[in-house]
């Protein structure tokens, strides 16, 4: 799972814990999440822990390969 998929999959509480023990802030991880921030070894490793394997390693550091494109219409 990737950062953005585990912000809109847990209650915000649950975010904040896992952002806390990962050693960031909530802003930082929603920064991350939501406008598809920059994760470092370190943080993607940590955040991995922190969540008991839910956010994967690989998947904070690449997210691109693991979520789906949003078809998004455009205005004619």
């Amino acid at each position: 799972m990737t950062p953005r998929q585990f912000y809109y999959t847990y209650p915000k509480e649950r975010v904040k814990q896992v952002a806390k023990q990962a050693g960031t802030t909530f802003a930082n991880f929603k920064q991350i999440a939501v406008a598809r921030g920059a994760v470092g070894r370190g943080l993607a490793e940590r955040l991995c822990k922190a969540s008991d394997g839910m956010i994967s390693e690989l998947e904070s550091l690449y997210p691109e390969r693991y979520e789906k494109p949003v078809n998004v219409q455009q205005a004619s």
